[in-house]
């Protein structure tokens, strides 16, 4: 096992020079060998993209089994995927898998995205791609075959000699499909090897791949493909998740565990999470905005937690939107303000230990009318979330999107470890208010019967 390190491409070489050299240089190439440059993936590639044991990777074993390529969102994981496939198929003898999350995720990120294997070739020497047979014939003969881990059964007939698996971490069937795959190395006089691409998840067989002594490692984050990605990307894209439990995995290609002891889990949240055009707004019973006010809005002081949330008919909460912030009391109360009328709220619920009749006071000076209803947290913070988490492990609370600090701070909580974060504190206010508290029966389906609701 092994960890490359980081390393400029030729291109990135080339392209750092003054502008006379890197023409001076362009210009003493042959314009056949110009060409042949874009298509040329040891001139573009980093050499931690390169296959290893081969010129120019950063790692010279040759005898591994399994190349795991961790890294994060545009590191260039597909692209090396693709290429790796192209490099094993100038040998006619192989039979190679291809093999994603979806069907339609081989077909538009593994063949024929921007990275894709089609988009390798140069014009006319493309490999026949055959959907309907889902089979790929390379120009020296060799073979692909094309497969979706959503089916694992199908990967019971084909035997192959190398394969691509990209994105296991997304698998819905990733223990299945793995074992097919594993049953697939079958080939007599066969060098069988596999390539992984994929986002680090803390899963079993992500886990025992790292442990593999036959598995060479490589790691990567966004930052590493910078100077080939779009400003935009990073100003809009990874600066927003930068610090958060998410960005470590997505950017950085952390592999997060699960605190030990916590309440919640990222699994948790991501199994029930829905997107916003899911709702469907004839379903929703009851809105509620939730606050957990700081006492200050000093620099270093807590954040308000503001967190809106929704019932639905079937007796499963929503959780729509995250407003927390650091803000004057007239600055938060505004903004709950603006959000009540905007989701046209039934009421605003507010733990008021510690600001008393403040709370309501900042919140009246900002819109007279709202509905408001005061929390007394009289029993212990475990004691509240506790209840919640356990509809999170029922899967009858499901976030609208993500949510990365809320969720960095559900996913870090361990009580009695440390203070529960102000985030948190306003979800379990609103989830107990829309599903829990004895008082608001009134409003919604009894808990005995929401267990036997079908999800959303």
């Amino acid at each position: 096992m092994s960890t490359q390190p980081q390393l400029s491409s030729l291109a990135d070489s080339l392209a750092s020079l003054p502008a006379p050299e890197r023409q001076k240089i362009l210009n003493s190439l042959p314009d056949a060998v110009n060409r042949d440059l874009l298509y040329t993936w040891r001139f573009w590639a980093r050499a931690n993209q390169i296959l290893p044991g081969t010129a120019g990777a950063a790692d010279p074993r040759e005898d591994w089994r399994f190349w795991c390529v961790l890294a994060g969102r545009g590191f260039g994981k597909t692209r090396t995927g693709a290429e790796t496939v192209r490099e094993w198929a100038r040998n006619p003898k192989e039979r190679i898998l291809l093999i994603a999350p979806t069907a339609s995720d081989v077909r538009e990120i593994q063949l024929e995205g921007p990275s894709g294997l089609l988009n390798c070739y140069p014009p006319g020497q493309r490999p026949d791609y055959n959907p309907s047979r889902h089979l790929l014939t390379f120009p020296s003969g060799a073979i692909g075959f094309t497969r979706s881990a959503e089916e694992p059964e199908r990967l019971r007939g084909p035997q192959f000699t190398k394969f691509w698996a990209d994105e296991i971490g997304a698998w819905s069937s990733l223990e299945a499909a793995w074992d097919q795959i594993m049953f697939g190395f079958r080939l007599p006089d066969s060098k069988i090897q596999g390539v992984i691409t994929t986002t680090p998840k803390p899963l079993k067989i992500i886990r025992e791949l790292l442990a593999n002594p036959s598995t060479v490692i490589t790691r990567g984050s966004s930052y590493d493909n910078r100077g080939w990605l779009s400003s935009a990307f990073f100003e809009s894209v990874i600066k927003r998740y930068e610090g958060t439990r998410l960005g470590r995995q997505e950017i950085n290609a952390e592999l997060l565990d699960d605190t030990p002891g916590a309440l919640w889990t990222l699994r948790m949240i991501d199994a029930h999470r829905i997107r916003f055009a899911d709702i469907q707004s004839d379903k929703i019973v009851r809105i509620v905005i939730a606050i957990d006010p700081a006492v200050s809005a000093e620099e270093g002081s807590d954040e308000t937690g503001i967190i809106v949330a929704a019932l639905v008919k079937s007796g499963h909460v929503l959780i729509i939107e995250d407003l927390s912030c650091k803000e004057s009391p007239l600055g938060w109360a505004r903004i709950i303000a603006e959000a009540y009328f905007r989701h046209k709220a039934d009421r605003v619920v507010a733990e008021v230990n510690n600001g008393g009749d403040l709370v309501e006071a900042n919140l009246r000076a900002a819109a007279p009318n709202v509905a408001f209803r005061k929390i007394w947290a009289s029993r212990g913070k475990l004691v509240r979330a506790e209840p919640v988490a356990t509809l999170y492990e029922r899967g009858m609370v499901h976030h609208v999107g993500p949510f990365q600090k809320l969720e960095d701070q559900l996913c870090s909580y361990v009580p009695g470890v440390k203070k529960s974060p102000d985030r948190m504190d306003a979800l379990v206010f609103a989830v107990t208010e829309l599903a829990i508290d004895e008082e608001q029966k009134p409003y919604r389906i009894q808990m005995g019967e929401m267990v036997q609701i079908s999800p959303i």
